[in-house]
């Protein structure tokens, strides 16, 4: 029988200086490991990051936190 563990994930919010503008970035954590990133482009856009792979904008930071935990996954 596989025992099934549960992993928690946190996510913190910062903010990050990029190219001269302040944006809001959410960090995905698994213990202390940054496993991807959302940075907030505006309300309703948000643009997921995994490492240096761009994984796309989403229209909310639900849909991003899924695309990042989905793609960690499957590289994982």
């Amino acid at each position: 029988m596989i025992k099934k563990k549960d992993i928690e994930v946190k996510v913190e919010e910062i903010k990050k200086d990029i190219k001269g503008k302040n944006y809001t970035v959410n960090q995905l954590l698994i213990g202390k490991k940054i496993i991807g990133e959302i940075l907030t482009m505006g309300e309703k856009n948000y643009e997921a990051f995994l490492g240096e792979e761009d994984l796309g904008a989403y229209k909310s930071l639900d849909l991003a936190v899924e695309a990042i935990l989905l793609q960690h996954n499957l590289h994982d």
